[in-house]
């Protein structure tokens, strides 16, 4: 949240769209949220996967990748696990889409 707050310090508001994991609920959290009005969370239905699209990432990646895989090593294994995440990424170059904002 401090990186996002830094990264995007002209922004009104960051709107957050997240998961019911504990961290994203704790005390901690929620703290720095009530004293960082600009962010906005918005959190997702409880067991609702198929609305995580992260969660659909990880899915396509074990089932294309980590599943049952024939690699040798655990470098040969990255190659193809960091393969798989250039090929499927939106936003050539690894940059995210909001770089420039």
């Amino acid at each position: 949240l401090k990186h996002l707050k830094g990264t995007y310090r002209r922004a009104k508001t960051i709107t957050l769209i997240v998961d019911n994991y504990i961290i994203h609920k704790s005390r901690e959290t929620q703290r720095w949220l009530k004293a960082n009005p600009k962010f906005r969370v918005i959190y997702q239905p409880v067991y609702s996967p198929w609305v995580n699209h992260v969660e659909r990432l990880w899915l396509a990646l074990h089932d294309t990748i980590t599943r049952n895989h024939q690699c040798r090593s655990m470098w040969q294994l990255l190659k193809k696990v960091r393969h798989f995440m250039e090929t499927v990424s939106p936003f050539p170059g690894g940059k995210h889409g909001l770089a420039k904002v």
